[in-house]
């Protein structure tokens, strides 16, 4: 039998990078039969360059929408919307499934009519769509009666090919499912999905002769191995059906609500025939209005969750074999999500969901956390803590900060405008290289379905991009050499246009608030203009606004409170002795304020050698604090600003050679090396160190001159084998965690 599949092979051809970059303000003319801007790289099942279908399984209207809908339809939107950009021609299918004896059942519980429940129910998943920023280009539903009609004539096909017979039905039926099994297959008496069976006696049904198919989809999956993924569903699919297959039943008579069989309405389909004919009903199939069934089918992709994967990679090929039809590219099976490593269910009251995760996130964090926590194709575990050190770490103070930094620089140094560039030197042409390059190699992970890595590419272009802007500090260069300080803002701002061009797949809203930002128009953001379109010096920008902000900690809010708790009670026990004035202070570390801070700015002191002074944020409503420390032996200043550090701010201010400093940084030194003592990456800027049992009110500025308490608990505050700064062997901490000398330094003075 020959298996009509698409199955290109050609070649991939990239350009390579040129051996300099050289910013080119005349805009280039982009010609749509570049091969460059008009095509994906090729794979096995997909030669780059056709009208790309892709499509979610139709959701069943059942029940509202949950986390698992949310996640296929967003890593389909993620594939379509790269595809666009990259000059495909796309077709995104979504929809509901609205058939079947369980929505029967269900419109019955409520008492209402089922098309009235259906379309309640199919309007809840089309709100999703919206609420998850899902492009979409139509939306399918079984009950629309164009869908109906392509559904009859694939019935009819089948018949006519002989393929469909009638006989009498007696097995497990599972009413959830809406699925036949096996006895064989039965796990303590149920469903191997856990769902409840039911047996069906005798009853006449319409049969499908899947028997037949059992060879012919062996040898499917022998020659074309790619059509369905990851390998391992692959091996799943291959082992059922060596196991034998018997032939599917495919209509009902115990119920009504379905697509009636052709010249026989007492029997209604099999609801996976319905359902599966949705792929090709959207695109016209047997109608008179085919052309789009004549310019995508076949699909290029399914992507289906792993319990519907035998429907899709046995079932469906098998009716479109049957039918002499084109089988789809590839089906794609991704996994579950659990919660906190239990199984989502509503009896343990752990469902999720995502209208609620939107309201509660945003929409784009939403979306960039299910689509980079774990290998598409996987199984997850959610957590909001995970969910937040995430989003925390690589959207807000890697990306969003990259962003506002550059733009703010920018805007207050060069006249609120593009700057200029003078001579490129090799890292700005390596920055600038390494943002070319990211596009192919993100390409080539989407077209292989690898969501996941493609978002670590992109996290890691954004971690480059900090780095260079942290050796090359720009802030620094006002002074000392301004155009080299253009050159290396309009080095960042063009590896910031590849970012929000090349992350508007994931997050679509943010990365075109940031290309806003960077003056980019709106048709100038496609893949065709990341090399032929670069920023116009000159162009004026508005004011920077934070795009990404940081989530509080959860926990960390009733943990303040806790503190605040304790404090309070701490106050009114030392009330008493207010009183008496012959009762001393205690003189321990719960007397020292000190606060998780980070340095904003930071230069060299014009007088003193070893002093640097910095602008350290340690959440105050006036603003950052001036400092100045004695690190010039140890740090660079490029290594300073964006520096997390731990501040002791309950000191007076004094002039260090004439700098205002109002406050300590502290650090561990074993005479020798000398180096700053770091909160935890998520610990939250303003937020008290604590020392188990030494939860004292903080002294006052005074008290901490005139009592001398600095001199009493210096000399227990040390390093620990581990590195972690300690009073009297007790860790400091914040809700984050430990917080210990940047190398680990061991044994350490801390001061």
């Amino acid at each position: 039998m020959k298996f009509p599949i698409v199955s290109c092979l050609l070649a991939w051809t990239s350009l390579s990078p040129s051996s300099a970059f050289t910013p080119s303000f005349q805009r280039k003319t982009i010609t749509s039969s570049s091969s460059l801007f008009s095509s994906t790289p090729s794979t096995a099942f997909d030669d780059g360059e056709r009208p790309f279908q892709i499509t979610t399984p139709i959701y069943y209207v059942n029940d509202k929408p949950h986390i698992g809908h949310a996640y296929t339809s967003t890593a389909c939107d993620v594939i379509a919307r790269f595809m666009r950009l990259s000059g495909r021609d796309v077709f995104f299918l979504t929809g509901t499934d609205e058939h079947g004896q369980k929505v029967e059942q269900s419109a019955a519980k409520k008492g209402m009519e089922c098309q009235d429940f259906v379309n309640e129910v199919s309007q809840s998943f089309r709100d999703l769509l919206g609420v998850m920023n899902i492009s979409n280009d139509y939306f399918v539903r079984t009950t629309d009666e164009a869908h109906k009609e392509s559904v009859k004539q694939l019935w009819k096909v089948l018949t006519k090919k002989g393929y469909i017979y009638k006989g009498t039905y007696s097995g497990w039926y599972s009413v959830r499912d809406e699925c036949f099994y096996n006895e064989s297959e039965l796990v303590d008496g149920k469903a191997p999905t856990g769902a409840e069976v039911e047996w069906v006696a005798k009853e006449e049904s319409y049969f499908f002769k899947l028997s037949a198919m059992e060879e012919p989809l062996l040898k499917m999956y022998e020659e074309y191995p790619e059509m369905i993924a990851p390998k391992s569903r692959l091996n799943e699919v291959k082992s059922f059906v060596s196991g034998g297959l018997r032939d599917l039943s495919v209509s009902r008579t115990s119920f009504k609500w379905g697509v009636p069989v052709p010249d026989d309405e007492d029997h209604i389909m099999y609801v996976w025939i319905d359902a599966l004919a949705n792929y090709m009903s959207a695109l016209g199939y047997g109608s008179d209005n085919s052309e789009d069934y004549e310019k995508f089918w076949p699909a290029a992709l399914h992507v289906v969750g792993k319990d519907i994967l035998r429907f899709h990679a046995v079932y469906w090929p098998a009716f479109l074999l049957a039918a002499d039809l084109p089988l789809p590219k590839r089906v794609y099976a991704h996994g579950w999500w659990t919660k906190d490593g239990e199984k989502i269910s509503k009896s343990l009251g752990n469902v999720i969901d995502p209208v609620e995760l939107v309201d509660k996130y945003g929409v784009d964090a939403t979306r960039f956390f299910l689509m980079s926590e774990v290998p598409f194709g996987n199984d997850g575990d959610f957590s909001d803590l995970n969910f937040v050190y995430r989003c925390n770490a690589n959207l807000a103070n890697e990306l969003g900060n990259l962003a506002h930094r550059v733009c703010t620089l920018v805007y207050k140094n060069c006249d609120q405008s593009i700057p200029t560039p003078g001579e490129f030197l090799p890292e700005d042409v390596e920055m600038l290289e390494n943002a070319k390059s990211v596009r192919d190699i993100a390409a080539g992970h989407i077209a292989n379905q690898a969501i996941s890595q493609y978002a670590t590419t992109m996290i890691n272009l954004v971690k480059d991009a900090n780095k260079y802007i942290d050796v090359q500090a720009p802030w620094a260069l006002k002074k000392t050499d301004p155009e080299r300080m253009s050159t290396v803002l309009y080095v960042l701002m063009e590896t910031l246009r590849h970012v929000g061009i090349l992350y508007q797949p994931l997050i679509p809203d943010s990365a075109n608030k940031i290309l806003d930002q960077l003056t980019v128009p709106a048709d100038e953001r496609t893949f065709a203009h990341l090399e032929s379109w670069p920023l116009v010096s000159g162009t004026k920008m508005d004011a920077p606004q934070i795009v990404l902000h940081r989530f509080e900690v959860p926990g960390e809010e009733a943990e303040k409170q806790q503190q605040k708790q304790k404090q309070q009670k701490q106050k009114q026990k030392q009330q008493p002795k207010k009183q008496q004035n012959n009762v001393p202070l205690e003189k321990d570390v719960g007397r020292l304020d000190i606060r998780v801070g980070v340095i904003t700015k930071a230069w060299e002191h014009e007088e003193a050698d070893k002093l640097f002074c910095e602008e350290i944020d340690i959440g105050e409503e006036s603003g950052p604090r001036q400092i100045a420390s004695g690190l010039r032996d140890h740090y660079k200043l490029e290594d300073l600003e964006g520096q997390r550090v731990l501040v002791l701010t309950n000191l007076k201010s004094r002039k260090l050679v004439g700098f205002p400093s109002h406050g300590m940084v502290l650090c561990a030194s074993n005479g020798d090396t000398t180096e700053f003592v770091e909160p935890p990456a998520d610990a939250k800027i303003g937020e008290r160190i604590v020392v188990d049992g030494y939860d004292g009110e903080p002294a006052t500025e005074n008290q901490i001159g005139k009592k001398k308490i600095l001199d009493a608990v210096f000399p227990d505050l040390k390093t620990n084998d581990d590195g972690v700064a300690t009073y009297k062997g007790i860790p400091f901490m914040t809700s984050a965690g430990e917080c210990k000398a940047k190398s680990g330094l061991a044994n350490a003075e801390v001061a």
